[in-house]
């Protein structure tokens, strides 16, 4: 069993794991605890056999209500329906230390002390390992599992594609295929660049459809407006994330920030343009050298080793808001990311 419940760019980045578990035994059975708005993404997965799905949401709603505690009963009664040889909690806090207790198996592995991301978790895991420092996301979820199984050797996580329902797969006839995907949202807007740095990054590709992606009626003006700048331009339609996966298998780059597309994309082999402000690189964006970030630097000189404290309430968003994308630097980023999706 694989916990971890939210969030939906998370749970992508754990996805390694699963290539790595398939890898070490192909016949072995999968099952992953997800919350409720996640689970499409889980369910998608080639390699997971069960989802149990957590509704936490739904149940603070209606803490006490009877509909709540069927709810709660059932989702208790899936848990304990099979014994497990290993538990991974890859969410490392306290509601997972809590689905920890209602789930059978005698090794329950997690983070150490000084990774565990709420204290209290610590307790309820039985074997804890400390992920190396400075690795990418992705390898210090794979950290827990290769440690906890005294493998050393590299693993190179596998790429895959979601599972198409018959609707998502006459869509995506439709979506023309070598094109540019770009998508500029983020669920925080200090994660976002602004408009004419976007524009300049574009003026420099020559390689055509432009394919424009969006999260919110927002995001869909604002792409709206930058597509009518620029030739074969096209705003698509809300995609499912099974297939924005597949678009983006077929397209030839992605640009984003740091958002769930950027991680999406990882699990294909298109190359990626992200930038990075209030959170780290080397930390978060797709692991291979087909992955090229920008990072924007904090003018108030704040350093973080992850995330920024200030990303919820920082006011300016300066660290993105006043990249200069003709700094030497930054252009060399552009050409390099270029380079690939042209070769």
């Amino acid at each position: 069993m694989i916990i971890k419940t939210s969030a939906l760019g998370d749970i992508v980045q754990a996805f390694p794991v699963l290539s790595y578990l398939r890898a070490r035994n192909a016949g072995c059975k999968i099952d992953w605890v997800v919350e409720k708005n996640c689970a499409e993404l889980v369910r998608k997965h080639p390699a997971v056999d069960d989802t149990i799905e957590i509704d936490t949401a739904g149940w603070r709603r209606a803490l006490f209500s009877s509909e709540t505690r069927k709810s709660i009963r059932f989702f208790r009664s899936q848990l304990r329906m099979n014994e497990y040889d290993h538990i991974f909690d890859l969410q490392s806090n306290i509601k997972s230390a809590w689905i920890l207790t209602q789930t059978r198996g005698e090794k329950k592995v997690g983070f150490g002390w000084k990774t565990v991301r709420e204290k209290p978790n610590y307790f309820f895991t039985h074997h804890h390992i400390n992920p190396p420092y400075g690795k990418n996301i992705r390898e210090d979820y794979l950290a827990i599992v290769q440690t906890y199984f005294s493998d050393a050797a590299p693993h190179e996580p596998e790429h895959f594609l979601f599972f198409l329902n018959e609707k998502e797969k006459r869509q995506l006839l439709g979506i023309p295929k070598g094109g540019i995907l770009i998508s500029l949202g983020s669920r925080w807007a200090n994660k976002c660049i602004h408009e004419e740095g976007i524009v300049t990054v574009l003026d420099q590709i020559e390689q055509r459809p432009f394919l424009f992606v969006w999260g919110s009626q927002a995001e869909k003006e604002k792409v709206e407006k930058l597509a009518s700048r620029f030739r074969e331009s096209f705003v698509l339609e809300p995609l499912t994330l099974a297939l924005l996966q597949h678009v983006m298998a077929e397209s030839r780059l992605l640009i984003a920030m740091d958002s769930l597309p950027l991680h999406l994309c990882g699990t294909t082999k298109t190359p990626t343009l992200s930038f990075f402000g209030p959170t780290l690189a080397s930390k978060f964006r797709p692991m291979g050298a087909q992955h090229v970030s920008i990072e924007g630097s904090c003018p108030y000189k704040i350093g973080f080793k992850k995330t920024c404290p200030k990303l919820r309430t920082c006011a300016t968003g300066a660290c993105l808001k006043h990249l200069n994308f003709r700094d030497k630097r930054n252009s060399d980023a552009i050409r390099q990311a270029l380079s690939h999706f042209e070769s």
